[in-house]
């Protein structure tokens, strides 16, 4: 008798993929919050690097605390990414986050790029003009 391989089984309706454009939504709500999250961050962490104050503290120091505090934070921010037991959304949400953090800081640092301006659009263009609307 001649080997035959075995039949394809049904695939249980748990494993099915969703619909990309789904999947396409669930990216662009996670990077869109990640970067919400890195946007505060940066503006605590710039705010914290101002705090300190006495004899012994230049204001020099200033920019290299900011630097160890986001070097810090985004080491944090990206630990869930490492952990491939977990959630597959948080490990996203860690990447962008992370992403958004590091390149807000060194575009800031840089002055090459605003990195509030997406912000600063959507403010100006989403935020204002629907308070305008709803104030009525």
């Amino acid at each position: 008798m001649p080997w035959k391989p075995p039949k394809n089984r049904p695939r249980p309706m748990l494993d099915a993929k969703p619909f990309w454009l789904v999947t396409l939504m669930r990216t662009v709500l996670t990077a869109g919050i990640a970067y919400f999250v890195a946007v505060f961050v940066l503006l605590v962490l710039i705010r914290i690097s101002h705090l300190p104050s006495g004899p012994l503290w230049v204001p020099e120091f200033t920019g290299a605390f900011l630097f160890i505090m986001t070097v810090a934070v985004c080491v944090g921010l990206s630990i869930p990414y490492f952990m491939k037991e977990w959630d597959a959304g948080l490990r996203t949400f860690s990447m962008f986050s992370s992403s958004f953090l590091l390149a807000m800081s060194v575009f800031s640092a840089s002055g090459a790029y605003d990195p509030q301006a997406p912000l600063q659009y959507l403010t100006s263009h989403v935020f204002i003009p629907m308070e305008r609307k709803l104030r009525v």
